[in-house]
């Protein structure tokens, strides 16, 4: 069946101080990529922050930001309301813990905004208690610490995963791929196989495919929680 072909996406990329660069970039270019091979606009986006000054990426580089949280609470209401809110975060997501962001991303949701996060970010999302009971990917390093902290919450060590309307990758390439399953969604196989091409990525890898082959070790995690806690 054919996509329509109008449809629209706005989307807010939300940093976090130390932020990956890979998975970020990975997803505004796919999504631009996207929109070239359109011929319109389908997908808009904005970066934001807490008080929307720069943020430092782990690399660095700093980005500046078109909003504040203060700004895409007033935009939930409007024209400029969001139809995604992705977590941009990296290393130290641990140490972010901020109340503000955390009610926002709480009505965010409860607006029927979707919500997801890129790389570490499923950290913040499930400090904001919208994980509970959500399956989730993280990065693979940060899998049996995150585990830990929130044991109500069904984390993996996949590409991606999707539940509901909570988008959730492992960071890095994964991205690219989460945002491929999002054009799919919109505009069907055809699109994201130009994409690829594009992209020089000679095929749309599957949701689990990380489990599958390099991080053998991780895969305890995957394990029952009452089995993982008896060992």
């Amino acid at each position: 069946m054919n996509k329509p072909l109008t449809k629209k996406r706005s989307l807010v990329f939300f940093l976090v101080p130390n932020f990956s660069m890979l998975p970020f970039s990975a997803a505004i270019e796919t999504l631009r990529i996207a929109n070239r091979m359109l011929g319109y606009e389908a997908y808009t986006w904005r970066l934001s922050s807490t008080d929307g000054t720069q943020v430092l990426s782990s690399s660095g580089i700093g980005l500046e930001v078109n909003t504040s949280l203060a700004d895409e609470r007033k935009f939930l209401g409007g024209e400029n309301r969001p139809s995604m809110v992705l977590v941009c975060s990296g290393i130290y997501v641990e140490d972010f813990n901020n109340k503000s962001v955390n009610a926002w991303l709480r009505e965010v949701y409860n607006r029927g905004v979707s919500v997801g996060s890129l790389c570490t970010g499923a950290h913040v999302l499930a400090s904001a208690g919208l994980l509970t009971g959500k399956r989730c990917a993280i990065h693979w390093e940060n899998l049996p610490g995150f585990a830990e902290s929130f044991p109500q919450v069904d984390v993996y060590a996949d590409l991606y995963e999707i539940d509901s309307n909570i988008y959730t990758c492992a960071g890095s390439t994964a991205s690219l791929d989460m945002m491929l399953n999002l054009i799919d969604q919109d505009f069907g196989e055809n699109l994201v196989n130009r994409v690829c091409e594009q992209a020089l990525t000679d095929r749309v890898r599957g949701r689990m495919i990380v489990s599958a082959c390099h991080f053998a070790p991780v895969l305890a995690c995957r394990m029952p929680r009452s089995c993982r806690s008896s060992s």
